[in-house]
């Protein structure tokens, strides 16, 4: 009997579907991100790529929002998220796969070239479509007080495919476009297949009959979950894009860099399963609290460490840390809203979080030459905003709309 309460707690078939989804675009965007600077500069763009990734992080701080919002409403008329999940996830693999053709057919000297970089932000505009109602999908698929352990299995496929960016980049480049884009697209597709054939309407528990859609959602609560999801942006991206590389660079002579922030980002991916763990046993809200301060502490030590077993040291534990936050964000934007609005929490934090990236790369326009110590001042401050956040989240107290 306990054993079967157990596994009614968590549908693992179904969270290994948003996690395969999650590993497709994770795969997909890190196949773009590869290329663009290549595909821009054929097509007589050259350095527009900053631009462009700047345009499309603003374009997501509406876009999350709207199709979390979107989701929520459809789950309410028709009981299911997937339609819109299929249809933008099918309309991303095709202009991901135009792409590439575009490029090798098209025209670079013709005023019709500048259809290329509309066509490249579309397909960002049809990303971002999903990724809300797809991961606001585990709050049907797990109750509250284990969705942390749920979302580590999301974060193990994102992380171990991204982890082979920085090794793998220039292997990958060798394929070209119309191989890597096409290897992408199919993944895309083969992924939402076997979401659905696992049965993505599958849910833990059953909402109570007289919650309707229009049931009213905390204006602070969305506010919270947009403020953590910008701290957790700036906190990250300081410290994957100055920080560490810093730290390896400096600190670790004699081994690659590549290699060392693809061994950071396996082990931060592994070390999720245990940071999962301890969040259902503690408390999501306390350990990600934890992980925050941690952090935060850890960045301005990490930058300050002098010699080899002080650095690794401090590395080891940024990792253990960081992995709280990455498992516990999503549980903690879910917490904040009704089981019914999960699209449009989720989508709040996502949309929050492109905010953050969006002003990062506007203030820090060349990162590297910012001081690393600055860096990490930023980055701290940034994570401790964040625990504020989960703090002032934690009074309001909007979970018991979830049961167990």
């Amino acid at each position: 009997m306990k054993n079967s309460q157990s596994q009614s707690l968590i549908l693992w078939r179904q969270v290994g579907g948003v996690a395969a989804l999650q590993g497709a675009i994770t795969l997909t965007w890190m196949l773009y991100r590869l290329y663009l600077p290549q595909l821009l500069a054929g097509f007589g763009f050259a350095g527009f790529d900053r631009g462009i990734t700047i345009l499309e992080d603003s374009l997501a701080i509406a876009i999350e929002p709207f199709a979390g919002w979107l989701s929520d409403k459809q789950r309410h008329w028709m009981g299911t998220r997937f339609p819109l999940i299929v249809v933008a996830t099918i309309l991303s693999s095709v202009i991901f796969m135009a792409i590439p053709a575009i490029f090798i057919f098209g025209n670079p000297v013709s005023p019709l070239r500048w259809i290329f970089p509309v066509v490249i932000v579309a397909w960002a505009i049809a990303m971002a479509m999903f990724r809300s109602p797809a991961v606001s999908l585990l709050g049907q698929y797990a109750t509250q007080t284990q969705l942390p352990h749920a979302m580590s299995l999301l974060v193990l496929v994102g992380g171990l495919v991204g982890a082979a960016r920085p090794v793998a980049g220039d292997f990958i480049l060798s394929w070209g476009p119309a191989f890597a884009f096409a290897l992408g697209s199919f993944v895309l597709l083969g992924a939402v297949a076997f979401l659905r054939s696992v049965n993505p309407d599958a849910a833990v528990s059953e909402l109570p009959p007289d919650i309707a859609i229009s049931g009213a959602v905390s204006i602070k609560a969305l506010g919270l979950a947009a403020l953590t999801g910008m701290a957790v942006a700036w906190g990250t991206r300081a410290m994957g894009e100055r920080i560490l590389p810093y730290v390896f660079q400096t600190q670790i002579v004699g081994v690659d860099a590549k290699l060392l922030m693809a061994g950071f980002t396996l082990g931060l991916a592994v070390s999720c399963l245990l940071a999962g763990a301890i969040a259902v046993r503690l408390g999501n809200q306390t350990t990600l609290l934890a992980g925050l301060v941690a952090t935060a502490v850890l960045l301005l030590v990490m930058v300050l460490s002098q010699g080899f077993v002080m650095v690794v040291v401090t590395v080891l534990a940024v990792i253990f840390t960081n992995s709280f936050i990455t498992t516990g964000a999503i549980p903690f934007a879910l917490s904040l809203v009704p089981p019914h609005r999960g699209g449009l929490g989720v989508g709040f934090y996502f949309g929050g979080f492109s905010l953050g990236m969006s002003l990062y790369s506007m203030v820090f326009v060349a990162p590297l030459a910012v001081a690393a110590v600055t860096t990490a001042m930023v980055g701290a401050i940034a994570f401790l905003v964040a625990a504020v956040c989960v703090l002032a989240g934690d009074r309001l107290k909007l979970t018991p709309y979830v049961t167990n």
